[in-house]
């Protein structure tokens, strides 16, 4: 999907998100016949919102009035859709049936731009942030000039409205925004594909097949797809793809030596394979660049020595009482909860786990808990948290493997307590009071805020805001 294609269409804007709305100036430029903005609740928009709409001379209605809307304008239909709205959901399913084409405004900046220079593109179920901040800040000491955006939280449409021809796009892209991708980019990069928003999607294998649809949904392939080769999953269903893959060991080749330095530093395994990745993508646009990669090593090694963790990335907020407090709110899936207590060591922990429902096995948290010999406070948040602390504490084999039991291969924890918790400061409370000294207090929920709560900014905010008040600070 190109902006070409918008003129004379009826382009529906489909949630108000920051990427929709930094799109929309491109979009009224592109000569549409009618643009309409859809939102569930018109009433319940920010006035800020209301007033934009107003000043473009958007007309703003409910989403479950958007078929007729679509009909009634007698032109072709086109639905920029919000990262976030449901992409399998009543009012996106009735827009296709009706014959609306779907595009995302990621989608939409690189089917429009991406002729003009390289793209890589960087997905996962974790780590795809973290990459991308890593090759950006790879580029940077190369002195690479270059642009980033997408699901790191920048849009790329505020970003480089009208970039310069040649100049790389570094750009982060979700399972959402996936889910509706025309155009593959010139380099790819798949950090991990575990399970992960599967009421989102509506499977596993939807899942899935929407993640990789960033590499195989364009007409012209990826010249490569970089993957984490201690990622079984990954590297078998790129495979199965027929693109061309690259297995990239993060103990082997060129950034291995900046791996054992970060590793020295502190920082878990997994932050050595996302810089391999990063490494490996950045070795791979110089080829298409015509840059010489000679000074990457250095420029691995200088990274190394002055990486600062991503905010809510298994960020270290503080110490107090000889306790170190880690803040990972984003590690919002089991498999990257678990990965959180694994990188932490054989330590004393007390791990607030728990936030939305959603169905997800807790087998990944359940097998690192079982690996430890170190004692093990969990502390529930709501909603699920109270729940999951009954799961997980279950005795091996008890919970059978469907839905979000544990499974039948998890050990009995070793000095397992549960306590449940009404949120995030009475669980930072009990930590302070519960944690050994040279022990850690690791928020890795294993799970998305709940929308009640707010973000998971919001959530982290709060647990740095009790750490705080803890520290005096």
């Amino acid at each position: 999907m190109r902006l070409d294609d918008l003129a004379g269409a009826t382009v529906l804007v489909l949630g108000l998100g920051i990427d929709n709305l930094a799109a929309l100036d491109a979009v009224l430029a592109a000569g549409p016949g009618r643009v309409l903005a859809a939102v569930d609740d018109p009433g319940a928009a920010s006035v800020a919102d209301r007033d934009r709409m107003g000043a473009l001379d958007i007309v703003l209605i409910a989403a479950e009035n958007a078929i007729d809307a679509g009909r009634e304008a007698g032109a072709p239909l086109i639905v920029l859709r919000a990262p976030g709205y449901p992409r399998r959901g009543e009012v996106c399913t009735r827009l296709e049936d009706a014959g609306a084409v779907f595009t995302t405004a990621v989608d939409l900046w690189i089917g429009t731009h991406g002729a003009a220079r390289p793209i890589v593109a960087i997905t996962g179920t974790k780590g795809k942030s973290t990459v991308t901040a890593l090759l950006d800040s790879l580029l940077d000491l190369l002195g690479i000039e270059h642009l980033m955006g997408g699901n790191i939280g920048l849009a790329i449409w505020a970003e480089a409205s009208n970039p310069p021809p040649g100049v790389p796009a570094v750009i982060e892209v979700s399972s959402y925004m996936a889910a509706d991708a025309h155009h593959a980019p010139a380099i790819g990069v798949l950090t991990s594909l575990d399970a992960d928003h599967l009421t989102w999607h509506g499977s596993i294998e939807r899942y899935r097949s929407d993640k990789l649809r960033l590499f195989t949904g364009g007409e012209q392939p990826p010249q490569v797809v970089l993957v984490d080769g201690d990622d079984p999953v990954a590297l078998e269903a790129m495979g199965r793809t027929g693109l061309v893959v690259q297995a990239v060991d993060p103990d082997d080749g060129i950034a291995s030596a900046a791996g054992a330095r970060l590793a020295e530093r502190g920082f878990p395994r997994h932050l050595g394979s996302n810089l391999a990745l990063a490494a490996a993508a950045a070795e791979r646009l110089c080829g298409l660049l015509g840059i010489d990669d000679a000074p990457l090593g250095s420029a691995l090694l200088e990274l190394a020595d002055t990486y600062v963790a991503l905010p809510s990335r298994h960020a270290t907020i503080g110490e107090y009482a000889g306790v170190r407090y880690i803040d990972d709110a984003l590690a919002s899936n089991p498999f990257a909860a678990a990965a959180a207590l694994d990188a932490v060591g054989e330590v004393p922990v007390t791990w607030l786990i728990g936030g939305q429902s959603r169905e997800v096995s807790l087998g990944p948290m359940a097998a690192a808990l079982a690996l430890r010999r170190s004692p093990t406070l969990l502390l529930g948040l709501p909603d699920t948290g109270e729940a999951w602390c009954a799961q997980l504490a279950a005795p091996s084999g008890s919970l059978g493997s469907s839905g979000t039991g544990v499974g039948d291969t998890a050990a009995q924890p070793v000095g397992l307590e549960t306590v449940a918790v009404a949120d995030v400061g009475e669980a930072v409370r009990i930590a302070a009071t519960r944690t050994p000294e040279d022990g850690v207090v690791l928020f890795a929920p294993g799970a998305p805020t709940p929308s009640r709560l707010g973000t998971y900014h919001e959530r982290a905010a709060d647990f740095a805001a009790a750490f705080a008040a803890l520290s005096g600070g």
